[in-house]
């Protein structure tokens, strides 16, 4: 079986209405939106992974504009699914850190970004956002493995 080791960031924020969001981004390879992070390289951890990536996809800067939590929010935790991009059932090994913005500028050019959309636990759960766009499961069962949404009925 196939194994992917990621660092994974969660964001999140209060919203209108004082919802709480979480931050995806459009995954171009699987044509929907999902959590940020990615690959963790052989020669990283799980955290320098996570930085890594969000400085990557965000194009911020690490210490300035976002800083990532120290410990993960819970231990390793693992799933297995289908992957989109390889297209074989693969066993899931990821690493979820609380990610926070650091200064307007920072939460200015995320939110300015397109590609980035803050989502409530009712888009999650539906896996489509507000104006249809698909939402990756991924972000569900992460969250859900992690404690951060509670597992659905």
């Amino acid at each position: 079986m196939r194994i992917s080791q990621a660092g994974l960031a969660m964001f999140k924020r209060l919203g209108p209405g004082s919802v709480v969001e979480y931050l995806t981004q459009w995954n171009d390879n699987w044509q929907m939106f999902s959590l940020l992070g990615g690959h963790r390289e052989p020669d990283e951890s799980f955290r320098q992974c996570c930085v890594r990536e969000v400085a990557e996809e965000l194009e911020l800067t690490p210490d300035i504009d976002f800083r990532v939590g120290i410990e993960p929010l819970q231990s390793l935790r693992e799933y297995t699914a289908m992957s989109k991009a390889a297209g074989v059932e693969t066993r899931y090994r990821v690493e979820l850190f609380a990610v926070e913005l650091l200064n307007r500028d920072a939460v200015a050019k995320v939110d300015a970004n397109v590609a980035n959309r803050w989502l409530t636990e009712t888009d999650i759960r539906r896996h489509t956002t507000k104006e249809g766009q698909p939402i990756a499961a991924q972000v569900e069962i992460v969250l859900q493995l992690f404690g951060v949404l509670a597992r659905a009925c």
